[in-house]
């Protein structure tokens, strides 16, 4: 990144009409126990709680940089013709997660504010690569909704299993109750378009689903995988969790496109 390319992340709120019409749009953000967070309980400098704004501040560029990728991926629906209802959903994605955006923010300033966060934003939403409309749409579908969001669900699960307070909890929950739809969105498409696929264009995304997990596995390889988790599995190790979740919810499913995922993302180191 090129020190000219680099700037600090920092939100904005224009107030008036445009508030209220995003309130419209997504109702019930100041429905949160906002004042349940004591921060005065911390004592300065608090490790715990300085972890807890970095990993909520980075919270917030993943929140805006998916805004960002379920834009470019609308944009390439309307390019590859897609049924009109199918981009309007994925647009109006891009609001969920701009809604995600404000409620991280708000947690983030409840715990005493953000930490610094600098990032090249001309690098914020993906490129695709492929050479047709249609191939695009596919490469964006299978990296932003069927690996990026089939991945966010069963993280935001296991954080929620383990968030002890209610503001966090809360925002959580409101954060996994989109990414269903979100996850879902990718597959709507390949429905669509697959049957039409060459063997050359299911490699392509086969290899496009395959660098995209490797580029999450460093998320809960290693120390992150250490940490143990409660589920409907009982106890059971982080990286274990999210490894099935890669099987289960990517592989197994781009498989019914005949999509191969590569076998090196398949099992744990």
């Amino acid at each position: 990144m090129s020190e000219s390319a680099a700037s600090q992340l920092a939100l904005e709120w224009r107030g008036g009409a445009t508030e209220r019409r995003f309130a419209q749009a997504r109702p019930n953000l100041d429905a949160m126990p906002w004042d349940s967070f004591d921060l005065a309980a911390f004592a300065p400098n608090d490790p715990g709680l300085c972890e807890a704004r970095a990993v909520w501040t980075n919270g917030v560029f993943t929140e805006y940089a998916s805004a960002a990728a379920f834009s470019a991926l609308s944009i390439a629906l309307l390019q590859a013709q897609a049924p009109v209802d199918l981009a309007a959903v994925t647009a109006d994605f891009a609001v969920d997660e701009l809604a995600h955006v404000t409620l991280v923010a708000r947690l983030v300033m409840a715990m005493g504010g953000a930490t610094p966060f600098v990032t090249d934003l001309s690098q914020l939403a993906p490129k695709p690569i492929a050479d047709s409309p249609r191939l695009r749409a596919a490469e964006l579908a299978v990296k932003i909704s069927c690996v990026g969001e089939a991945l966010s669900l069963p993280a935001l699960s296991a954080w929620h299993r383990g968030a002890g307070h209610p503001l966090v909890r809360a925002v959580l929950d409101r954060l996994r109750h989109d990414e269903g739809p979100h996850a879902a969105i990718g597959h709507w498409y390949l429905e669509l378009v697959a049957p039409s696929f060459t063997v050359g264009e299911r490699e392509f995304l086969g290899k496009i689903a395959s660098d995209a997990v490797r580029v999450y596995q460093p998320l809960w390889q290693g120390a992150a995988g250490e940490r143990l988790i409660a589920g409907k599995h009982g106890p059971e190790r982080y990286a274990a969790y999210m490894q099935r979740a890669v099987d289960e919810r990517i592989a197994a499913k781009l498989a019914r496109y005949a999509i191969s995922v590569d076998r090196d993302v398949l099992s744990l180191p």
